[in-house]
């Protein structure tokens, strides 16, 4: 049987959200017994047609036997909801969902075991009851005379027929009659038998109708016709609506098929040229051996006063050889038969292909082959390739087989999250519905990495593997389980093929052409040019390309497919190896085998005997593929007659490798989500094949390489191989690569604080889902392709809306899939001349708008190990602006991957690269031009240097990459490139006037002062002190210099770091009084008992200077702040703060006895000083302390000047008082100064003279 194709799942439909109805039962009385069939797994698809045709699917499961699913199979699949209805008692294996004839709602027909017949009007969406008053509760079993048992059901609009075990049909119109009106109930029975019986009594029996076994309801030739089949071998047809006979036919049961008996019935669609319907009928046979076989018939259709209807007897048999039949569906000319291990198709009435049959793979296949359980290859081998291509131990195998499986399980058609939580629930991990939703792929990696690593206890590889295989053999048999194949889906009018399993769907594909020849060419597959090889004309060309093919396939047999886990993981995973590295270590396992000490430690947990007999059958499977291998290539040699026609077939098979160019824009054809996905898998599919094809290839002519010396590889054949076909075929793994990684690949789920994501996400796709992007990324259903697949059409103003009328058939898929990699390598234009450097940053530029940073870094990577492999760096370079474009863009990705949680020295290297992508960007030939195109539908700032050249464009390019540092805040990365910018202001050479290449003709000054304002500001955030300072000395601009002296001042005292402006480490050249003045500012608007205080530092300041006088003053004013402010704030610190007092006034004596005596005085509160109860904040213009003239003492020592004198006669008052304090006794003096006359406390003397044992003390006289 040929492969034809192979299944497509439609990726999420495991997640639909259901809404939960449940359906009221007036019938409490009734036996769970079986008068109707038992539960079963079943599923039915219903077409309605319109202008948005889809499928309504009903789904009922054994595991919850009173519950039906249904949900839509439409553009909006798979993020439409579904509606899940309970019901009191177990349902049968019956349901069927019809639109009414306006489409108002859906009217549904179901069956439970006890007999309850339910007849229920859904709303048009879905989403509940369209009318709760007419839903309709039957018990049947009271319209049964005989009570017999129902074996079949079948529905129809209007009506509901029960097949039961006397051979009789009945007929219900529910939902078209009242219970009570005639003609509710009526019965399709052949009485004719019986009725000759009953004649003749005992004299002669009548054989009885057999049991119902199944039921159609077919509409032909505009007559709505049932079909019975009844156990006894007869086809009955009956009218629907006259009730008449219209067929009796005894179908005669196959000799071949001994004691067999008809199951089911099947009608194909009436083929209006011949006026036949096929027709099958499914017989089993149980005697000694189980065996299945299908009969296929030809129902002839004839029209005149009535239908007329007749079975041709030469029938064709179809057997179900392996795995059991699940359904069959016919066209007018096929048969689709489903069975456990793969969907097959005959062509029917056609002799040329009668006896050719067709298969489709089911994608049990392709999950048992990403998880290591098909006995194509074991996983044993993972391990053996792993230890001989990674000889550095634990450390970096046991995290790169991890990375390996984790890549299966998530792979898209692999992961399934019922499968996954049913596993978990293994492991006694349990999820509710909403944390398991919540996870993104990074949580479940994690989750599922500290279970495997929990069980396997032990950190050496041999145990994490056996973990990885116990999880990945537990999770494969839940996803056969969970995903079990109910019923086909064929669509006649599209020729598209779907599944329904039971919790996912579907559709088939073709095969590509490069896919039937993986496995190796055969004879039978005919002309070469069928396949689009028509370049290989000559038979002797064809020739030695299947020798070539076949040595491939020997060689992909030989290693096994984890080879290419190994090298995918080496290219995608971020390994401590290269894909570059992979190859040469492959060749030497197919030179040597594995190493003795490689399968040591894996095989010593085996036994002795075990291991001993895996070493010999590999050194003999060594041995026989290397002599093989050595005559093959002998034998091709000689029938070539050389290497370079071997050569030229290979560098022309390599041609057809390479993805098809398209020139229109396929992105857009695809809106619906449904054939999006469809689309994104299937291209998952080809592109996994590909790039494991064209990896053997390369492995190929490695080989040949390395074996050159015994098959005649002369020198010249070795460097052709070497120049032309390594690079090529290299190149082509990397353009399916890229393909499989976008399709494969989860797309990243954006940061909370992401400020690019906030600002660039779009609403994408609002007509078809409804749903942002933002609700999609970072779920394993969203890969990278659907979200460039999503942005293409988006962009392209795309508003066609596929009809569901029309599901992509089979051939259909592999055309969208070919356009679709077209677009992802070559764009739009498919233009061999636009460079994939070119493309890779238009991929890019998509990608970074919408947040996949590492899906940015990751492509740009490769086309940078592309163009070094390929010796084109230098040029590219050089000459080129799109490197430019690329490092800008690889710069602006890496300055946003530091916000996904990056701390310390990751966070520090992201920087740093950063800072050398954009310096190379601006350094590069044409870069002015290039980065310049980038226009603002690419998501980025608008860099605004139009018309600049040289160190002008740079200027504004420095400033705009500043800014986007100063964005995510990163002020290491800001500092430089403002420190860049002042660099270019000084090549400029212009005058100190104007900048005349600016648009907003800033001066040259204008221009420093707010570059060096900005590196003040960065320095300040990265607690650079003394670079600051710099920064503030260095600014041009006396106004920008002086904001961020005040700035500075500020930032010191709130970080505890002002005492570095009073010891004299930074040089207050020309600043000395501008510092004075913020701090004296400071400390007047600052609270009294602030820490640091700002008065001590104001004195530690001038102290420094020398300057004694000031100094003094400031502690004076301390005093005086101490002395109103504390007062009237508090009284229970009292002693602490007169203490305080105390030492400010002592210190402002200290500093006036430094000074000459003649100049040995200070000011009072200067002019215009407040002493205010509220300091902080107040907003008013700043006061200072004036310098007093020395020129003429004489008048300057007025009344209100304060000397050494005064200020000693100030601390006996306030030591008087703070003794007082100390006694408790509450007493201040209130407005006693050096100034005032008045100074006769009464009450004050006497305490003192209480204090300190004195009788009455006098108040001496001043």
């Amino acid at each position: 049987m040929m492969v034809a194709g192979t299944e497509v799942p439609v990726i999420g439909s495991d997640s639909i959200k259901w809404i939960d109805l449940t359906i009221p039962s007036s019938i409490n009385h009734i036996d769970n017994g079986g008068f109707a069939p038992p539960t079963a797994d079943s599923a039915s698809a219903t077409y309605i047609d319109g202008d948005d045709s889809f499928y309504l699917i009903c789904q009922i499961h054994m595991a919850q036997s009173n519950v039906l699913e249904i949900f839509k199979l439409s553009q909006e699949f798979p993020h439409n909801t579904g509606l899940r209805l309970s019901f009191s008692h177990p349902l049968s294996a019956f349901a069927l969902v019809s639109a009414f004839p306006t489409k108002s709602h859906y009217l549904l027909y179901t069956i439970t075991i006890s007999g309850i017949a339910y007849f229920i009007k859904l709303s048009k969406d879905l989403t509940s009851i369209f009318s709760r008053d007419e839903l309709i509760e039957l018990d049947v079993r009271a319209y049964s005379n005989c009570n017999e048992p129902i074996t079949c059901m079948a529905a129809n609009l209007g009506c509901l027929l029960l097949g039961r075990n006397d051979g009789s049909v009945t007929c219900f119109q529910l939902g078209s009659l009242h219970q009570t009106a005639p003609g509710f109930v009526s019965e399709l029975r052949d009485d004719s038998g019986v009725s000759l019986g009953r004649l003749w009594g005992f004299m002669s029996r009548g054989r009885g109708v057999g049991a119902v076994q199944d039921l159609i309801i077919k509409e032909i030739l505009g007559k709505k016709v049932v079909f019975v089949l009844h156990h006894d071998g007869f086809l009955r047809a009956w009218d629907l609506l006259s009730r008449n006979k219209i067929l009796s036919h005894a179908m005669t049961v196959p000799t071949s098929l001994e004691g067999a008996t008809s199951t089911r019935l099947w009608l194909g669609e009436y083929n209006s040229d011949s006026s036949i319907v096929p027709l099958a009928i499914l017989y089993k046979s149980t005697l000694e051996v189980s065996m299945e076989v299908i009969y296929v018939y030809g129902l002839c259709c004839s029209t005149g006063d009535r239908i007329s209807l007749s079975v041709d007897s030469s029938g064709k048999n179809f057997p179900v050889d392996e795995g059991g039949c699940i359904d069959v569906k016919l066209t007018s000319d096929k048969i689709w038969i489903l069975k456990d291990n793969g969907l097959a198709y005959h062509h029917l009435f056609n002799s040329t292909n009668m006896e050719e049959a067709y298969c489709y793979a089911l994608q049990e296949e392709f999950i048992a082959d990403q998880l290591f359980q098909s006995s194509e290859h074991t996983s044993d081998d993972l391990i053996s390739i792993i230890s001989s291509i990674l000889s550095s131990g634990k450390d970096q195998i046991v995290p790169f087989v991890s990375s390996i499986f984790l890549r299966r399980l998530l792979h898209p058609g692999v992961y399934h999250n019922k499968v996954l939580r049913s596993t978990f629930l293994d492991y006694s991990k349990h999820w509710t519905d909403n944390e398991f939703q919540s996870l993104t792929v990074d949580g479940l990696k994690k989750e599922i990495l500290s279970l495997v690593e929990h069980e396997s206890m032990a950190e050496s590889p041999i145990s994490i593997f056996r973990g990885w295989k116990n999880f990945c053999c537990r999770y494969f048999q839940y996803w056969c389980k969970k995903n079990a194949p109910y019923a086909l889906i064929i669509q006649s009018t599209s020729g598209a093929v779907g599944l329904i399993r039971k919790h996912s769907v579907s559709l088939f594909r073709s095969l590509e052409n490069t896919e039937l020849l993986t496995d190796g060419p055969s004879e039978d597959i005919g002309d070469l040019a069928s396949f689009g090889l028509d370049l290989f004309n000559d038979n002797s060309d064809r020739e030695i390309l299947f020798e070539v093919l076949r040595c491939v396939v020997n060689i992909s047999q030989q290693l096994g497919k984890t080879a290419s886990f190994v090298f995918y993981e080496s290219f995608v995973g971020r390994q401590s190896i290269s894909s570059e590295e992979i190859i040469p270590r492959l060749l030497k396992i197919l030179g040597a085998g594995y190493g003795p000490s490689t399968r040591a430690g894996y095989l010593s947990g085996l036994g002795s005997d075990v291991a001993l007999e895996r070493e010999q059958r590999d050194h003999k499977n060594l041995r026989k593929f290397s002599v093989d291998m050595l005559l093959s290539l002998h034998d091709l040699c000689k029938k070539a007659a050389s290497w370079r026609k071997i050569l030229d077939v290979i560098e022309s098979y390599l041609q057809f490798l390479v993805p098809k160019k398209f020139t229109q824009n396929s992105g857009a054809e695809t809106l619906s989500c449904l054939n999006n996905s469809i689309l994104v898998q299937a291209s998952c599919q080809i592109a996994k094949v590909m790039f494991e094809y064209a990896l053997d290839i390369l492995l190929f002519v490695s080989y040949l390489m390395s074996i050159g010396g015994q098959i005649n590889l002369v020198h010249d054949d070795i460097t052709r191989i070497q120049v032309d076909l390594v690079p090529m075929i290299e190149e082509i793994i990397s353009e399916w690569l890229i393909i499989l990684v976008f399709c494969t690949t989860p797309s990243e789920s954006p940061a909370i604080e992401d400020f690019s994501s906030q600002l660039s996400l779009l609403q994408i796709d609002n007509k078809i889902n409804k749903r942002s992007w933002r609700e999609k990324l970072g779920k394993c259903d969203f890969t990278l392709a659907s979200l460039l697949l999503l942005n293409n059409q988006s962009s392209s103003g795309y508003e066609r809306h596929l009809s569901l009328g029309c599901l992509l058939n089979p051939h259909e898929i592999i055309t969208s899939v070919q356009k679709f990699a077209s677009w992802i390598v070559w764009g739009n234009t498919g233009d061999v001349s636009s460079s994939f450097l070119r493309r890779s940053t238009e991929l890019a530029i998509v990608l970074l708008r919408n947040g996949q940073y590492d899906a940015v870094e990751y492509l740009l990577a490769i086309f940078e190990a592309n163009a070094r492999r390929e010796r084109i760096f230098r040029s590219i370079q050089d000459t080129s602006g799109d490197w430019c474009l690329l490092q800008h863009l690889l710069g602006c990705c890496l300055v946003a991957q530091t916000q996904r949680g990056l701390h310390g020295v990751l966070k520090g290297r992201k920087v740093g690269e950063a800072v050398s992508c954009f310096f190379r960007a601006a350094s590069g030939e044409g870069a002015s031009q290039a980065l310049q195109s980038l226009s603002d539908e690419a998501g980025l700032p608008y860099l605004g240097f139009n018309g600049h050249v040289s160190a002008a464009w740079k200027l504004h390019y420095y400033q705009w990459v500043m800014q986007l540092f100063e964005q995510y805040n990163i002020s290491e990365g800001a500092c430089q490139f403002a420190l860049a910018a002042l660099e270019q202001v000084d090549d400029l050479g212009l005058g100190g006037d104007g900048f005349e290449r600016d648009s907003s003709n800033e001066s040259t000054t204008t221009i420093k002062g707010r570059l060096w304002a900005n590196v003040f500001k960065f320095t300040l955030d990265l607690n650079l002190l003394n670079d600051a300072y710099c920064a503030i000395i260095s600014n041009p601009d006396e106004e920008s210099k002086y904001i961020c002296l005040r700035r500075f001042v500020i930032v010191l005292y709130e970080c505890g770091a002002i005492k570095i402006l009073c010891n004299g480490q930074l040089p207050l050249i020309g600043l000395a009084d501008k510092v004075e003045r913020e701090l004296a500012w400071k400390a007047e608007r600052t609270d009294i008992l602030a820490k640091p205080n700002p008065y001590k530092l104001l004195y530690a300041f001038e102290i420094h200077r020398h300057n004694w006088r000031k100094a003094a003053s400031y502690m004076y004013l301390y005093s005086a702040r101490l002395r109103t402010d504390t007062v009237q704030k508090d009284q229970q610190h009292m002693s602490i703060t007169l203490q305080e007092r105390l030492n400010a006034l002592s210190a402002a004596v200290n500093a006036l006895q430094l000074v000459h005596p003649a100049y040995a005085w200070i000011d009072a509160l200067p002019e215009g000083y407040s002493l205010r109860n509220e300091h902080y904040p107040h907003k008013k213009a700043k006061t200072t302390v004036k310098e007093q003239s020395v020129n003429d003492v004489p008048s300057q020592r007025l009344q209100f000047c304060i000397d050494i004198e005064k200020l000693e006669y100030e601390i006996v008052l306030t030591s008087a008082e703070y003794q007082l304090s100390l006694a408790n006794i509450k007493w201040t003096y209130s407005d006693i100064g050096v100034n005032k006359q008045d100074c006769t406390p009464a009450r004050g003397v006497h305490g003192l003279g209480q204090v300190f044992g004195f009788g009455q003390v006098a108040w001496p006289s001043p």
